[in-house]
């Protein structure tokens, strides 16, 4: 670092304090020597001036990572736990979780604790504390005031270029593995690259040692995601390198879910997928749908740039949520980088999260030179696939038989099933391509020999538990257990919706080894009234009695333009009625689509109804 720069952050960062309190307490020529300490320069490293972007980035910073304490990691507080991505104020973080089934909560837990060692890494190195001198010197600027005359002076100082002697020729300082300078490493992306302190701070994080070993693991599953995400967000209309906001979010990781609650490839909150029309619900959820959730992620980002008109105010709303970002812009802050270094703006998560994500898309497109050799990578691909539909509830196992692929192959093209089963209702699931003739052929006889799952949708009442629910049903303990993804021994609250398995198949696949153990004694409760009107390959509502029973059946396509309101009418029943036969909690707030297939138990003496389409 140039010397006089180095006196003037010293001098800087001790007079804040006391022109924080007053900026007349500090004589003019103090302020004036400290601008005279700078030599003027010429070119920055930073952003390239664009229309979207003012900011001028400070000089690089140290090129080794920064130690991991050998103590416990502690214990952060969630940053973004309510709004991430992009939530409103006060949105709960998710809805609550039913659990989902033991084989794929394995999985689920297993890609959550690399979201959760990555956190704890970061949370000890503190990649933005490794800034240099003059970083420090820009934030104690930041904290005079936005209308001090020293603070005016001192950010004219300190925008002025390093000199001469402080550059290589052909190299951008802080990265000398990049055989190149800046503009030519700006102009292998479509979206923003600045090479500040913290951008580099965190190039040296995904190479310490701790953090390696996942971005090795990131790096093995980009063939497999990078390819199919560009073309989506090309579709979108979106810079192609947004994809490394995925990276960062997850590690192209379908089954993650963060702290935060956050959950899926592009990490989720549940609030702000459903907006974006992600289906959540006991059977799937959508926001572990790799293309599905891309395409929600990409006209989210869209959202946001539109309304920041700049992608770097767009990621940090992503992430902090838009109204934060709005909020830092009432009070003055328009620029990513002017904000992440102001006290009490942007939460320390939010900070780090555009240096992060411009750190990944550098490293990734210079792995090599970074020292991730293609030797030590474990090369996913991408599984093409075709789409067959599944009419009614079928255990994985027997469509894994129709298909002639193993289960394991089902669930991996489908990561968005929560059961080992598909819901009770038509379905479209992915096979890997070339396998749909084979389940075509093989559907009919597997389904015969299968049998049909029936289901009944139970909502616990004060005074339930467990085992007076099973025993209502005639069911064990531990089929309830496992159908709803709870660990024996929780305790559940009144209002808790249980799906509980009622033929004979399914409470045999569902209790699978578990059956023969003895269940644990539990106080005798009061006998539920419950529904126990079994209906083949879908669910019995709670209070849906013989009412149900009584009316005939059928299965309705929603077309454009249909309404819960309009389909009642026309098979004649009450929109409340038609609400608790597929599980609607609210009308109002629920979204139809077209394709959506709904059950409806038309009366008898009601109008002729024929499904819309």
């Amino acid at each position: 670092m140039n010397p006089r720069r180095t006196v003037l952050a010293l001098l800087l960062l001790c007079l804040a304090p006391a022109a924080r309190a007053t900026d007349a307490a500090v004589p003019e020529a103090v302020a004036a020597a400290a601008v005279a300490a700078v030599p003027p320069s010429a070119p920055t490293i930073g952003p390239l001036p664009t229309p979207a972007s003012k900011a001028t980035a400070t000089p690089t910073s140290t090129s080794t990572p920064p130690a991991l304490s050998e103590g416990p990691p502690q214990r952060a507080r969630v940053e973004g736990a309510t709004e991430k991505p992009g939530a409103p104020a006060g949105e709960p973080a998710a809805d609550a979780d039913d659990g989902d089934d033991e084989e794929i909560e394995a999985a689920v837990e297993a890609q959550s604790q690399e979201l959760e060692e990555l956190r704890a890494a970061e949370e000890q190195t503190r990649p933005l504390d490794a800034t240099t001198a003059d970083e420090r010197a820009a934030r104690a600027a930041a904290a005079l005031g936005l209308e001090s005359p020293l603070r005016h002076r001192l950010e004219e100082a300190l925008s002025r270029e390093p000199g001469a002697a402080e550059q290589v020729a052909g190299r951008i300082p802080g990265l000398p593995e990049i055989d190149h300078d800046l503009r030519r490493l700006q102009a292998e992306y479509d979206i923003p690259i600045d090479v500040n302190d913290s951008v580099v701070a965190y190039v040296r994080f995904f190479q310490h040692p701790k953090v390696r070993k996942h971005f090795v693991k990131w790096l093995g599953r980009a063939p497999r995601y990078i390819p199919r995400f560009r073309e989506i967000l090309r579709e979108e209309g979106l810079p192609e390198d947004t994809v490394f906001l995925a990276m960062i979010e997850s590690g192209f990781a379908n089954l993650a879910q963060s702290r935060a609650r956050a959950v899926g490839p592009w990490q989720f909150i549940a609030g702000t997928g459903k907006r974006m029309g992600l289906r959540q619900d006991f059977w799937v959820d959508e926001r572990r749908d790799p293309e599905k959730a891309a395409h929600a992620a990409a006209r989210y980002l869209k959202e946001l740039h539109d309304q920041f008109g700049d992608w770097r105010l767009a990621w940090a709303g992503y992430n902090a949520g838009g109204g934060k970002i709005s909020r830092a812009q009432r009070k003055g802050h328009q620029d990513f980088w002017e904000m992440a270094k102001a006290r009490r703006v942007l939460k320390r998560e939010t900070q780090g999260y555009v240096p992060k994500l411009m750190a990944a898309a550098i490293v990734v497109k210079h792995a090599e030179a970074f020292g991730f050799a293609r030797e030590e990578l474990e090369t996913e691909s991408w599984i093409p696939y075709e789409l067959v539909t599944v009419p009614r509830a079928t255990l994985l196992s027997h469509l894994a038989e129709a298909a002639e692929v193993p289960e394991k192959t089902l669930l991996e093209l489908n990561p968005e099933l929560r059961r080992t089963c598909t819901p009770p209702r038509s379905h479209a699931l992915k096979v890997p391509r070339g396998q749909g003739e084979a389940f075509a052929r093989n559907w009919e006889r597997v389904a015969e020999q299968a049998g049909q799952l029936a289901f009944a949708h139970h909502r616990l009442q004060k005074g339930d538990t467990l085992a007076s629910v099973a025993q209502a049903y005639g069911v064990p303990v531990a089929t309830v257990q496992r159908m709803n993804g709870l660990k024996p021994g929780r305790r559940v609250r009144p209002g808790t919706e249980l799906v509980v398995p009622l033929s004979k198949q399914a409470r045999r696949e569902a209790v699978a080894a578990v059956a023969a153990e003895p269940e644990p004694a539990e106080r005798p409760a009061r006998r539920p009234a419950v529904a126990r009107t079994p209906v083949a390959g879908g669910m019995v509502p709670r209070a849906l009695g013989m009412e149900a029973a009584a009316g005939n059946r059928e299965t309705v396509r929603v077309g454009a333009g249909d309404s819960l309101w309009a389909i009642a009418q026309r098979f004649g029943v009450a929109l409340d009625e038609l609400c608790r036969w597929n599980g609607i909690r609210n009308p109002r707030r629920h979204r139809l689509f077209p394709g959506d297939e709904l059950v409806v138990y038309s009366r008898a003496s009601g109008p002729a109804a024929r499904p819309p389409g």
